[in-house]
């Protein structure tokens, strides 16, 4: 087993960690998206410690790639953004629509609320969801193709 899927393997559950504790947040709260986003962040492993820790546009950004990661197999990374910002551009955050754009297996729509839940924390501390948004994608593409490399 090479270093890459291994970093790849470990970056999907760091993604799945988010996603447990978005459901979570959601699910014992009323609070907002940027709440329930919150609670995904510090959830993350690598918030609280690690390089980037004192970066919330990294810590974000790396986040984001792990949930691409973790959807692997499950959904494209533009598809989830889009429903994502979909989901953003709505005032109550419309599960709904995100679900019915992305079909009716709900694991992916609950990973698009996860994303759109961490970009709204991260827009209401001032970092640029495009800008996060195209790191957390590069990043992503980088680490699939150095994975496809060697096989």
């Amino acid at each position: 087993m090479t270093t890459t899927e291994e970093t790849n393997r470990y970056r999907s559950q760091r993604g799945g960690e988010a996603v447990a504790a978005y459901v979570s947040a959601a699910s014992l709260t009323t609070g907002d998206r940027a709440e329930h986003g919150r609670a995904a962040i510090e959830a993350y492993p690598l918030s609280l410690n690690g390089p980037d820790a004192g970066d919330l546009t990294l810590v974000i950004g790396s986040a984001l790639a792990d949930l691409y990661h973790h959807a692997e197999g499950v959904e494209d990374p533009q598809a989830l953004l889009g429903a994502a910002l979909m989901e953003l551009s709505t005032t109550t955050g419309s599960v709904l629509a995100v679900l019915q754009a992305l079909g009716d297996d709900g694991r992916p729509g609950i990973i698009a609320c996860t994303i759109a839940a961490v970009l709204a924390y991260g827009d209401e501390h001032g970092v640029c969801v495009h800008r996060v948004t195209d790191m957390a994608f590069d990043h992503w593409t980088v680490e699939t193709r150095a994975e496809l490399a060697t096989l």
